[in-house]
């Protein structure tokens, strides 16, 4: 369906359990390429917590997917209005539900926080291998740049300085076929989710997801001590979030330990 937003249109899907319910969930997908290749695993998942009867809704961010807008004409204050508007949507859509959970992966768990310190309506979150800090996600993103530098003429033409600066000129930069624009690159620069997760006092799961077993992200150590009510948990599983070998239909530890939480604290 698409959920009609002033003049932008959000792409969604809603998942309906059997029966009625009050128990609702909004995924919140990641940016660009890893929205792509996580979309499989976030499928999977969404008709598995229908099956366990939750209501859920996958939406595209403006800019993504089939929402409108172009990329970079989008910005990280739009994916936390689209997260509400998410959440408005399936209270409308579901008239029973008074139990929201936000799920998000990567950048789109970070969204989901945001989001949340801004509700009153949120009753729990499940951060699936969160970004922490904003500043080194989006040096990273710039990375992506680098490299297809390297692939294109065999050498760096424009390091990240000069990258960064293009940016704050007000142009922008591509990333793996996406134009990230100085909006974006500033607001997720000035990311440090540590600080939203001492503004809520939220039941929320973070869950790292290592690809073999090991302890668990530092950073996602001394996040779960930051704040209340947070517990860390573990789930192995191949990075599906980036083009792997393997196609990835359904991350079957990070569903288990997700569902497990859930229906511990529901």
């Amino acid at each position: 369906m698409f959920l009609e937003r002033g003049a932008d249109r959000l792409f969604a899907f809603l998942h309906r359990p059997e029966g009625d319910t009050r128990r609702g969930v909004i995924l919140c997908a990641p940016l660009a390429e890893e929205k792509l290749w996580s979309h499989r695993v976030f499928v999977s998942f969404a008709r598995e917590l229908a099956s366990h009867g939750f209501a859920v809704l996958r939406f595209d961010f403006r800019g993504e997917g089939d929402s409108d807008r172009s990329f970079e004409d989008t910005d990280l204050n739009t994916r936390i209005e689209d997260t509400a508007f998410a959440i408005d949507s399936l209270k409308a859509l579901m008239p029973g539900i008074a139990d929201v959970t936000l799920m998000g992966l990567r950048l789109g768990a970070t969204v989901a926080a945001a989001t949340a310190a801004q509700r009153t309506d949120v009753q729990r979150l499940v951060l699936w291998d969160p970004v922490t800090n904003g500043a080194d996600y989006m040096q990273a993103v710039l990375r992506t740049n680098l490299m297809y530098q390297m692939a294109l003429h065999g050498k760096v033409l424009e390091n990240r300085e000069v990258l960064v600066k293009r940016l704050e000129r007000g142009e922008t930069v591509n990333i793996e076929g996406y134009e990230l624009g100085q909006a974006m690159f500033q607001e997720v620069s000035a990311l440090r989710l540590k600080e939203t997760m001492q503004q809520l006092a939220l039941a929320t799961l973070i869950v790292s997801v290592p690809q073999r077993d090991g302890p668990p992200r530092e950073d996602l150590v001394a996040l779960a001590a930051a704040g209340r009510n947070l517990q860390l948990a573990t789930a192995v599983e191949d990075p599906f979030w980036r083009e792997i070998r393997p196609f990835y239909r359904r991350a079957a530890n990070l569903q288990r330990v997700t569902l497990d939480w859930l229906g511990a604290v529901s």
